[in-house]
């Protein structure tokens, strides 16, 4: 074997390496393409995702705002008003002694009108 048939042999050898790696390229070329679509995707998602929070957090203020401007004024008033009742209220030891004494006092005035009528049906 010559030279002439050992270069061809390696220029052989050589061709058919770089034509697998230019399938290689090829193939590589492809999945960056893939790839940057991708990434447009997900750019695209992350604008909408950002808008969403920005939007959120706009929410989140007026809802603050509502909550401390209304709802925990009116949570104080009704507070209030109910320290007032409390205050106001009798005792539930004193509502049932002045049941009992109510209950003893019907039974008296019971057991007078009794009595007045039966003076009344002597006379």
């Amino acid at each position: 074997m010559n030279n002439e048939e050992k270069i061809l042999e390696i220029l052989g050898v050589i061709q058919s390496d770089v034509s697998g790696l230019k399938t290689d390229v090829a193939d590589l070329k492809t999945d960056v393409a893939g790839l940057k679509n991708d990434v447009a995707g997900l750019k695209n998602d992350v604008a909408g995702l950002k808008n969403d929070v920005a939007d959120l957090k706009t929410r989140v203020t007026k809802i603050e705002i509502t909550q401390e401007n209304v709802i925990l004024p009116q949570l104080q008033t009704l507070a209030e008003g109910q320290a007032n009742l409390l205050a106001t209220l009798a005792p539930k030891s004193r509502v049932e002694a002045l049941e009992d004494e109510m209950s003893f006092m019907k039974s008296v005035v019971k057991a007078l009108s009794q009595e007045v009528a039966e003076l009344k049906k002597a006379q």
